[in-house]
């Protein structure tokens, strides 16, 4: 059975414990290194703006991930029609960390208030 693997590449990411600083990992095209995150996208009471955990986690993760090559693992994400994602999933490594990823990115942009 062929995967494919998809992950984040960490090439950007946000410090929300240094005033919403961008930091760069990889080549700057978009000449954001530096900046801050604009004060509308944290916003602690739009639906739409950044959480301050998820910004810290993606920065650690980040930060692991282009200067020791050990961030998060990546998790196979593409079963082919018919396949038992559930079984694959619960019979691989680190089964109940992939579990929780599953079900937060199917929640994405569910709001629980």
């Amino acid at each position: 059975m062929t995967h494919t693997t998809a992950h984040t590449g960490f090439h950007f990411s946000i410090n929300p414990d240094d005033g919403y600083k961008i930091t760069c990992f990889d080549t700057d095209v978009f000449n954001i290194d530096g900046r801050r995150l604009d004060p509308i996208c944290r916003e602690s009471n739009g639906e739409e703006s950044a959480r301050d955990d998820l910004l810290r986690w993606h920065f650690h993760q980040a930060v692991l991930a282009n200067m020791r090559g050990a961030g998060e693992p990546i998790f196979e994400m593409d079963y082919p029609p018919g396949s038992d994602m559930m079984g694959e999933i619960l019979s691989g490594p680190q089964a109940n960390r992939r579990m929780e990823a599953e079900l937060f990115s199917r929640l994405n942009g569910i709001s629980f208030a």
